[in-house]
C-alpha cells in the first residue's frame, strides 16, 4: 500500500469538513409539493437562495405552480438570527400566468424559522406576522374570471393561511446578474425594502425610538450585520440606544415583530450619525405590513488622508477659470490607467449641475447631478492628478451636493461632493504606474 495514502485521506477529509463547514445553511434551493385533493389540485413552491452580502442580505427566486397557474417571484430575505430570514414584503414578478395574485403574497410576510426534521435534513417553515388588515388592496376573486376563480382563491389561501414548510434539496446557490441587482436599489428592479448605501463620516451613533399610544402594543427588533443589538421592545418607551459600527459596510434592519391588530407596525427609529440623520419607518407606504426595512451603512477608515502629494501646478489659459477657493475632498491612489467616476444625488433631486475638470483640462461642463448614478471615464496620467468639481448652481436646495464614487478596477472608494459659487471640491489622485516588464 503506498505509505502516502494514509496522509492523502487525512488531507482530502480536513478539505471536505471545511468545505462543509463554510456552505451556508440558507443558500440553495428549497421545495415544498402541498398535496392534491378531490376538489384542489396540488400546489408546488420553490425557492432558490442566492450567496448572501455580509452574510445578512440574501436574494432568491420564488416559483409558484397550480394547476394551469405558473409564477415567478424576486425576493430579498434578510437575517434577524441565527435561526430565521425575514421575508421581504414585496415579491417582484417577474412572470405570472395566465393571471395575477395582485397583492395577495403580501400575506406571506413574516420569517422563515430555520430547523431540521427528525431525519436530521433542514426545513424553512413560513411564520407569518398575521393581520385583520395589511394597507393594501387585495383583489376581489368575484372579478376574477370563472375558470380562474377557484384556482385563485386556492392560492390565496395558501398563500395566507396554510402550513409552508420547504425542504432543503441542493446547496447550490441561485446564481444570476438578477440576485446581484436585488442588493443595488439602484439596479433593482423594485423596492425590497433595501435603501441605497448611505456613507458615513463617523462610525459612532445613536438610535432614536419613536412611538406613540397606537404603537403601544407594536414591537419591534433592531439588528446589525446579522446580530441582535435589541430584541423585542416596545419603541414607544426606548431611550435612546447608542450604537458603533464596523469599519466598512455595516447593515442595519428594523424588524417588526408583530402586526397589533392592523399593519403597519407603528414602530420607527432614527440613528444618527454626525450629521447624517436616517430614518426607518414602517408608516411609509412603501413599507406597508413590511416585516424590515433595511439600510446599508458604509464607514471606512481614510487611509489616503495622510498621502502626501508633491505641489502640482496647471498651467494655461484654463486655469483662469478657477477664482474661487478650493476644498480637497480626499486622496486616492489608483493603480489604473483609467477610472470610472460616478457621480448622483443621494438626497432629493434639485437640479444641480457642476462643471469637472481634470489636469486643467475640462471632461465635462453643465453636467446634471442626478438620483441615480451617471458615469464618466477618465484616463490618468502617471504620478499626481487632480480633478475639480465647480458648481454651476445651487439648484433649489444649497448647496450643490452629490455623492462622487470612484472605480479603480475592483476598488471603490466614495467622497461627499459639495460645492458653492464660492468653493470648488477636489481629489487628488496618484497614478502609481508600472511599466510593463
Amino acid at each position: 500500500m503506498n505509505r502516502y495514502l494514509p496522509r492523502l485521506i487525512f488531507i482530502f477529509l480536513l478539505f471536505s469538513l471545511k468545505l462543509s463547514a463554510q456552505t451556508d445553511d440558507y443558500t440553495g434551493t428549497w421545495k415544498m409539493i402541498y398535496p392534491s385533493t378531490p376538489a384542489a389540485p396540488a400546489i408546488t413552491i420553490e425557492m432558490k437562495v442566492a450567496a448572501p452580502e455580509k452574510n445578512t442580505l440574501y436574494p432568491a427566486q420564488l416559483t409558484l405552480q397550480c394547476d394551469s397557474f405558473n409564477a415567478v417571484y424576486e425576493i430579498l430575505l434578510v437575517r434577524k438570527n441565527l435561526r430565521q430570514l425575514g421575508i421581504s414584503r414585496n415579491k417582484f414578478v417577474v412572470s405570472e400566468e395566465p393571471f395575477s395574485m395582485g397583492n395577495w403574497t403580501i400575506t406571506m410576510n413574516g420569517t422563515f424559522d430555520y430547523s431540521k426534521d427528525i431525519k436530521g435534513d433542514p426545513q424553512l417553515t413560513i411564520n407569518r406576522l398575521p393581520a385583520k388588515k395589511y394597507g393594501v388592496l387585495l383583489p376581489d376573486f368575484m372579478n376574477f374570471p370563472e375558470l380562474r376563480k377557484r384556482t385563485a382563491m386556492q392560492l390565496a389561501a395558501f398563500l395566507k393561511d396554510d402550513e409552508i414548510i420547504l425542504k432543503k434539496i441542493n446547496n447550490v446557490a441561485w446564481q444570476s446578474e438578477d440576485a446581484e441587482h436585488i442588493l443595488s436599489p439602484r439596479l433593482s428592479p423594485a423596492y425590497f425594502g433595501l435603501s441605497d448605501t448611505i456613507l458615513l463620516q463617523t462610525r459612532d451613533g445613536m438610535i432614536n425610538f419613536s412611538g406613540n399610544k397606537k404603537s403601544a402594543n407594536d414591537i419591534i427588533t433592531v439588528v446589525v450585520n446579522g446580530k441582535t443589538i435589541l430584541d423585542q421592545i416596545d419603541p414607544g418607551r426606548k431611550e435612546a440606544e447608542d450604537i458603533l459600527l464596523d469599519t466598512g459596510l455595516n447593515i442595519l434592519t428594523l424588524f417588526a415583530d408583530n402586526f397589533y391588530r392592523y399593519a403597519p407596525n407603528k414602530g420607527r427609529i432614527n440613528p444618527v450619525f454626525g450629521k447624517k440623520n436616517i430614518s426607518l419607518d414602517f408608516n411609509n407606504k412603501d413599507d406597508a405590513a413590511a416585516t424590515f426595512i433595511t439600510v446599508k451603512l458604509y464607514y471606512e477608515k481614510d487611509k489616503d488622508a495622510d498621502t502626501q502629494f508633491q505641489n502640482y501646478t496647471f498651467s494655461g489659459p484654463e486655469t483662469k477659470t478657477f477664482n474661487r477657493n478650493d476644498k480637497v475632498v480626499g486622496n486616492i491612489v489608483a493603480t489604473s490607467h483609467q477610472i470610472t467616476l460616478a457621480l448622483w444625488d443621494d438626497a432629493v433631486e434639485d437640479g444641480d449641475s457642476v462643471s469637472i475638470n481634470i489636469n486643467g483640462k475640462w471632461i465635462a461642463q453643465g453636467f446634471p447631478v442626478k438620483k441615480n448614478p451617471q458615469f464618466i471615464t477618465v484616463t490618468l496620467q502617471p504620478g499626481p492628478n487632480t480633478i475639480t468639481f465647480v458648481a454651476d448652481n445651487l439648484g433649489s436646495i444649497p448647496p450643490n451636493t452629490s455623492v462622487l464614487e470612484i472605480i479603480d478596477g475592483k476598488k471603490r472608494k466614495s467622497f461627499t461632493i459639495e460645492t458653492s459659487m464660492d468653493q470648488n471640491n477636489l481629489v487628488k489622485i496618484f497614478y502609481d504606474y508600472k511599466p510593463a516588464e
